[in-house]
Protein backbone atom coordinates (compact mmCIF):
# COMPACT_ATOMS: atom_id res chain seq x y z
CA UNK A 1 0.00 0.00 0.00
CA UNK A 2 3.14 2.09 1.02
CA UNK A 3 4.64 1.61 -2.37
CA UNK A 4 0.90 2.04 -4.49
CA UNK A 5 0.35 5.27 -2.43
CA UNK A 6 3.81 6.73 -3.73
CA UNK A 7 3.06 5.73 -6.98
CA UNK A 8 -0.03 7.52 -7.04
CA UNK A 9 1.52 10.50 -5.38
CA UNK A 10 4.22 10.73 -7.66
CA UNK A 11 1.23 10.39 -10.69
CA UNK A 12 -0.77 13.18 -8.79
CA UNK A 13 2.52 15.35 -8.50
CA UNK A 14 2.69 15.32 -12.31
CA UNK A 15 -0.51 16.09 -13.01
CA UNK A 16 -0.14 18.94 -10.77
CA UNK A 17 3.39 20.38 -12.30
CA UNK A 18 1.66 19.30 -16.02
CA UNK A 19 -1.33 21.54 -14.83
CA UNK A 20 0.83 24.52 -13.73
CA UNK A 21 2.63 24.01 -16.88
CA UNK A 22 -0.16 24.46 -19.03
CA UNK A 23 -1.77 27.34 -16.70
CA UNK A 24 1.48 29.01 -17.15
CA UNK A 25 0.95 27.89 -21.62
CA UNK A 26 -2.16 29.01 -21.46
CA UNK A 27 -1.34 32.58 -19.91
CA UNK A 28 1.72 33.34 -21.94
CA UNK A 29 -0.64 32.41 -24.82
CA UNK A 30 -2.92 34.79 -24.18
CA UNK A 31 -0.31 37.47 -23.63
CA UNK A 32 1.06 36.51 -27.14
CA UNK A 33 -3.06 36.63 -28.39
CA UNK A 34 -3.10 40.07 -27.05
CA UNK A 35 0.46 40.78 -28.69
CA UNK A 36 -0.74 40.43 -31.57
CA UNK A 37 -4.13 42.05 -31.45
CA UNK A 38 -1.79 45.07 -30.68
CA UNK A 39 0.34 44.56 -33.53
CA UNK A 40 -2.90 44.03 -35.92
CA UNK A 41 -4.12 47.51 -34.93
CA UNK A 42 -0.98 49.03 -35.08
CA UNK A 43 -1.29 47.56 -38.63
CA UNK A 44 -4.29 49.14 -39.52
CA UNK A 45 -3.70 51.94 -38.45
CA UNK A 46 -0.44 52.58 -40.41
CA UNK A 47 -2.43 51.43 -43.66
CA UNK A 48 -4.84 54.21 -43.44
CA UNK A 49 -5.41 56.39 -46.45
CA UNK A 50 -4.53 59.81 -46.70
CA UNK A 51 -7.13 62.34 -46.29
CA UNK A 52 -7.83 64.01 -49.64
CA UNK A 53 -10.65 66.33 -51.07
CA UNK A 54 -12.71 67.26 -54.10
CA UNK A 55 -14.64 70.12 -55.59
CA UNK A 56 -17.59 68.22 -57.32
CA UNK A 57 -19.57 71.38 -58.20
CA UNK A 58 -18.28 74.25 -60.09
CA UNK A 59 -15.81 72.78 -62.24
CA UNK A 60 -12.59 74.36 -63.03
CA UNK A 61 -12.68 77.38 -65.64
CA UNK A 62 -16.40 77.70 -65.29
CA UNK A 63 -18.07 80.48 -66.13
CA UNK A 64 -20.72 82.76 -64.38
CA UNK A 65 -22.15 86.40 -63.68
CA UNK A 66 -22.12 88.55 -61.17
CA UNK A 67 -24.70 87.86 -58.45
CA UNK A 68 -25.50 84.24 -60.21
CA UNK A 69 -26.15 81.21 -57.65
CA UNK A 70 -22.76 79.23 -57.55
CA UNK A 71 -23.59 75.45 -56.56
CA UNK A 72 -20.47 74.28 -54.40
CA UNK A 73 -20.22 70.82 -53.61
CA UNK A 74 -17.75 68.52 -52.39
CA UNK A 75 -16.22 65.23 -50.66
CA UNK A 76 -13.75 63.76 -49.10
CA UNK A 77 -11.72 60.41 -49.04
CA UNK A 78 -9.34 58.30 -46.76
CA UNK A 79 -8.25 59.85 -43.46
CA UNK A 80 -10.56 58.20 -40.63
CA UNK A 81 -13.79 58.27 -42.81
CA UNK A 82 -15.94 60.43 -40.74
CA UNK A 83 -15.91 64.48 -41.92
CA UNK A 84 -17.06 66.95 -39.14
CA UNK A 85 -16.12 70.12 -41.36
CA UNK A 86 -16.57 71.01 -45.15
CA UNK A 87 -15.47 74.69 -45.05
CA UNK A 88 -15.35 76.66 -48.37
CA UNK A 89 -13.59 80.11 -48.91
CA UNK A 90 -13.19 82.52 -51.44
CA UNK A 91 -10.24 84.32 -52.97
CA UNK A 92 -11.90 87.92 -53.26
CA UNK A 93 -13.17 87.75 -49.68
CA UNK A 94 -16.41 86.59 -49.76
CA UNK A 95 -17.88 85.54 -46.31
CA UNK A 96 -16.89 81.34 -46.02
CA UNK A 97 -19.48 78.31 -46.17
CA UNK A 98 -19.61 75.72 -44.36
CA UNK A 99 -21.30 72.97 -45.20
CA UNK A 100 -20.53 69.87 -47.68
CA UNK A 101 -22.42 71.04 -49.90
CA UNK A 102 -23.75 74.84 -50.37
CA UNK A 103 -24.27 78.69 -52.80
CA UNK A 104 -22.38 81.20 -53.45
CA UNK A 105 -22.94 84.44 -55.55
CA UNK A 106 -20.28 86.92 -56.25
CA UNK A 107 -20.46 90.62 -56.06
CA UNK A 108 -17.63 91.64 -58.66
CA UNK A 109 -15.90 90.62 -61.93
CA UNK A 110 -13.01 89.29 -62.44
CA UNK A 111 -11.14 85.32 -61.55
CA UNK A 112 -12.11 83.65 -58.46
CA UNK A 113 -10.17 80.98 -56.37
CA UNK A 114 -12.70 78.68 -54.91
CA UNK A 115 -10.94 76.68 -51.47
CA UNK A 116 -12.74 74.11 -50.06
CA UNK A 117 -11.16 72.02 -46.79
CA UNK A 118 -12.36 69.01 -44.90
CA UNK A 119 -11.67 68.00 -41.41
CA UNK A 120 -11.46 64.69 -40.16
CA UNK A 121 -12.18 63.37 -37.03
CA UNK A 122 -8.87 63.18 -35.76
CA UNK A 123 -8.46 66.88 -37.14
CA UNK A 124 -6.71 66.47 -40.05
CA UNK A 125 -7.21 68.32 -43.34
CA UNK A 126 -7.02 68.51 -46.91
CA UNK A 127 -7.33 70.92 -49.20
CA UNK A 128 -9.02 71.81 -53.03
CA UNK A 129 -9.41 74.49 -55.29
CA UNK A 130 -11.32 75.55 -58.28
CA UNK A 131 -10.65 78.86 -60.70
CA UNK A 132 -13.54 80.15 -61.85
CA UNK A 133 -14.52 83.18 -63.99
CA UNK A 134 -17.20 85.69 -63.27
CA UNK A 135 -18.42 88.68 -65.71
CA UNK A 136 -20.23 91.27 -65.77
CA UNK A 137 -23.25 89.60 -68.28
CA UNK A 138 -22.66 92.18 -70.71
CA UNK A 139 -23.81 94.73 -68.22
CA UNK A 140 -20.35 97.12 -68.05
CA UNK A 141 -17.76 98.11 -70.48
CA UNK A 142 -14.30 96.93 -69.65
CA UNK A 143 -11.11 99.31 -69.05
CA UNK A 144 -8.49 98.53 -71.40
CA UNK A 145 -4.72 98.64 -70.02
CA UNK A 146 -1.07 97.55 -70.91
CA UNK A 147 -1.30 97.67 -74.44
CA UNK A 148 2.18 95.64 -75.64
CA UNK A 149 3.51 94.50 -78.99
CA UNK A 150 5.98 91.56 -78.76
CA UNK A 151 7.43 88.67 -80.90
CA UNK A 152 7.47 90.60 -83.97
CA UNK A 153 9.02 89.04 -87.02
CA UNK A 154 8.35 89.45 -90.81
CA UNK A 155 5.36 88.92 -90.94
CA UNK A 156 3.93 88.19 -87.86
CA UNK A 157 3.30 90.12 -84.71
CA UNK A 158 1.86 89.20 -80.77
CA UNK A 159 -0.38 92.32 -79.02
CA UNK A 160 -0.93 91.59 -75.63
CA UNK A 161 -3.16 93.89 -73.04
CA UNK A 162 -5.22 93.72 -69.84
CA UNK A 163 -8.54 94.09 -68.85
CA UNK A 164 -10.24 95.31 -65.50
CA UNK A 165 -13.08 92.35 -65.42
CA UNK A 166 -13.28 89.35 -68.00
CA UNK A 167 -13.13 90.00 -71.90
CA UNK A 168 -13.15 88.58 -75.30
CA UNK A 169 -10.12 89.61 -77.44
CA UNK A 170 -9.81 91.10 -81.15
CA UNK A 171 -7.22 93.13 -83.03
CA UNK A 172 -8.66 95.29 -85.78
CA UNK A 173 -5.33 96.71 -88.36
CA UNK A 174 -4.71 98.17 -90.97
CA UNK A 175 -1.87 100.03 -93.11
CA UNK A 176 -3.57 103.39 -92.57
CA UNK A 177 -4.19 105.45 -89.59
CA UNK A 178 -7.89 105.82 -88.52
CA UNK A 179 -7.25 108.57 -85.23
CA UNK A 180 -11.03 108.73 -84.71
CA UNK A 181 -13.43 105.79 -85.23
CA UNK A 182 -16.26 107.83 -83.03
CA UNK A 183 -18.60 107.48 -87.22
CA UNK A 184 -17.33 103.83 -88.21
CA UNK A 185 -19.53 101.24 -87.29
CA UNK A 186 -18.73 97.64 -85.88
CA UNK A 187 -17.26 95.80 -86.42
CA UNK A 188 -14.08 96.78 -87.77
CA UNK A 189 -14.36 100.50 -87.60
CA UNK A 190 -12.98 101.43 -91.05
CA UNK A 191 -10.19 99.21 -90.01
CA UNK A 192 -9.40 97.12 -93.54
CA UNK A 193 -9.06 93.96 -91.48
CA UNK A 194 -9.50 92.20 -87.96
CA UNK A 195 -8.46 88.79 -86.48
CA UNK A 196 -11.21 86.13 -84.99
CA UNK A 197 -12.74 87.03 -81.93
CA UNK A 198 -11.04 85.04 -79.16
CA UNK A 199 -11.46 84.35 -75.50
CA UNK A 200 -16.14 84.32 -75.92
CA UNK A 201 -16.56 80.91 -73.91
CA UNK A 202 -14.48 81.86 -71.34
CA UNK A 203 -13.17 85.62 -70.96
CA UNK A 204 -9.90 86.38 -69.93
CA UNK A 205 -8.55 89.88 -68.47
CA UNK A 206 -4.94 88.58 -69.68
CA UNK A 207 -5.44 89.04 -73.31
CA UNK A 208 -2.72 87.79 -76.45
CA UNK A 209 -3.74 87.83 -80.11
CA UNK A 210 -1.21 87.12 -82.97
CA UNK A 211 -1.64 88.70 -86.13
CA UNK A 212 -0.05 86.48 -89.08
CA UNK A 213 0.47 86.85 -93.01
CA UNK A 214 1.21 90.95 -92.70
CA UNK A 215 3.88 92.41 -95.29
CA UNK A 216 7.49 92.71 -94.92
CA UNK A 217 8.67 96.03 -93.99
CA UNK A 218 5.06 97.78 -93.91
CA UNK A 219 3.78 100.07 -91.04
CA UNK A 220 0.41 98.53 -89.69
CA UNK A 221 -2.22 100.53 -87.21
CA UNK A 222 -4.21 98.81 -84.56
CA UNK A 223 -6.99 99.09 -81.96
CA UNK A 224 -7.61 96.53 -79.57
CA UNK A 225 -11.39 95.24 -79.17
CA UNK A 226 -13.09 93.43 -76.05
CA UNK A 227 -16.27 92.90 -74.97
CA UNK A 228 -17.90 91.65 -71.51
Amino acid sequence: MLQVFRLLSAAHKAIIINKLFMDKFVKLGGILVILMLVLGVATIASAQAALTASITAPTSGASFTVGQTVTLSGAAAGGTGTYPSFRWSFSDGTASKIGQNQTVSFATAGNKIITLTVTDSNGDHAVATVNVTISTGGTQKPVITNINVGNITQTSVTITWTTDIVASSRVIYDTTSHTDISGETAPNFGYAASTPTTDETTKVTSHSVTISGLNPGTHYYFRVISQS
